[in-house]
Formats: structure tokens, sequence, C-alpha cells
């Protein structure tokens, strides 16, 4: 998917080898970096960022930034609301980093052995105060971090190890509500189980309004490759 979504951009051959279909064999995570200027953001196998933005109609890397490791999972998130995403994400050795939407720079990291590994992470207001932190599964712990600075807010007493975690609000009381994949839902405020689906949302997932009825629903992809959706406040299988 990486391949081909970067593969239908209009890229010049010299500016990132090897060719498209070789692209998902050599990097890894990509997020959209959004602000007043559009921009790409990608990993190398190496550990090394690229930054892409559009000048005159072409695709052109403006900053690369090495993180001697390679990045798992990259999101482009407004931390600040200033309009400019930063870029958050953590590395294959488990350092957890929020870097500059538009020059790769540093705004914090995690010093090297702080966490032994990361499953999962997302963004979310998942307290209400009007500032977005970060939701993750690390070293079998759900914890809350602040987003701007290095900070930890909260972490559960109870192991998780989900690969996979959303925030949104999936039951339609105008609350977020914290869904991992192995099948749980909780209040993002308070952490308390709200629903849990024995067998699990799948491999993969991600939250959508999918009948338009203004109540997210969770598509869960399993690992046969069925696409199932769950509703949260009826607390079933829509769809499968």
């Amino acid at each position: 998917m990486t391949g081909l979504l970067l593969g239908a951009l209009p890229v010049r051959a010299d500016l990132l080898q090897p060719r498209a279909p070789d692209f998902a064999a050599k990097y890894e995570a990509f997020t959209l970096v959004l602000g007043p200027t559009r921009r790409l953001v990608y990993g190398t196998y190496r550990g090394t960022l690229h930054l892409l933005e559009t000048r005159d109609g072409k695709l052109i890397e403006s900053a690369t930034r090495d993180l001697w490791s390679p990045v798992i999972e990259m999101l482009g998130v407004d931390l600040d609301g200033d309009g400019q995403d930063e870029i958050i994400g953590y590395t294959q050795n488990a350092r957890l980093f929020v870097l500059r939407g538009h020059d790769l720079q540093d705004i914090w990291n995690t010093q090297e052995g702080r966490f032994k590994q990361i499953q999962s992470i997302t963004a979310a207001d998942v307290d209400e105060d009007g500032q977005v932190e970060l939701v993750l599964v690390a070293d079998q712990r759900l914890r809350i971090h602040s987003g701007l600075r290095d900070t930890e807010e909260w972490v559960s007493s109870r192991p998780y190890t989900d690969q996979d975690i959303a925030v949104g609000d999936v039951d339609g009381d105008g609350k977020d509500e914290i869904v991992l994949i192995s099948g749980l839902v909780l209040d993002a405020l308070f952490r308390e189980e709200e629903w849990r689906y024995e067998p699990g949302f799948g491999v993969e997932m991600d939250l959508f309004d999918i009948d338009r009825d203004g109540r997210l629903e969770i598509i869960g992809v399993g690992a046969e490759g069925l696409v199932r959706v769950f509703d949260v406040d009826e607390r079933r299988v829509k769809w499968n």
C-alpha cells in the first residue's frame, strides 16, 4: 500500500530511489504533514526520515533526519493548535519522538532504553483539557503522555499488549472512547471499561461513520482478511 500511494504521486525519478514497486521493501512508515505547506514524511529501513514538499509543481526533499532505528509508526498531528502538524512516532528500538513538522527538528524524544517495546500509538485530547495527548501501549501498559513535553500523565496498572489503538466517540454519547484492537472499549477520560468484545476486533482497525448515522463504527480486518463493522452503542457486529 505504501508503494502504491507514493508511486501515484508526481515524484521525479531522481528524488526517490529505488523505483516505486520496490518502495514498500525499502521504506517504513510515512504520513502526510498538514500546515501552510502540504508535506509528506517517510522513513527508510535504516532509520532516516525524509521530508518532502511541493515547490513549483514538483515534490522536493526539504529536510532529512537520522533516528538510527527504523520508524514503526508515524502520525502528523497539530499538537499546539497553530495550524502546523507536528510529527509523532516511535522507532524499532522503542524511542518515542515528537518532531517539528516543517524541518524534522526535535521538540522532544525519549532516551534509548526508556521503553523496551512500544506496541501502538495515537493522539487525542483524552482528558478534555484542550491539549492533545499521546495515547500509547508501551511495555505492556496503556499510557497517556503529554504531547508537547516528555511527561507521562497516566499509566495503567493492568497489562495491555494491543498492536493497534484508536480514539473517538464510538457510542454517540458526545465523549471519546479509547478503542483497543483486543476488543476493549474504554471511557477516554476515566479509562473505565464500557464494552468488551471477546474475539477482538481483528489484526487491523479504524474508526469511521460508515452508515452516516453520526456515530463512529469500528472497522476491523481479521487475520483471514474479512472486514467486520462493529456498532458499539448497540454492542454488536453490524456487518461482516
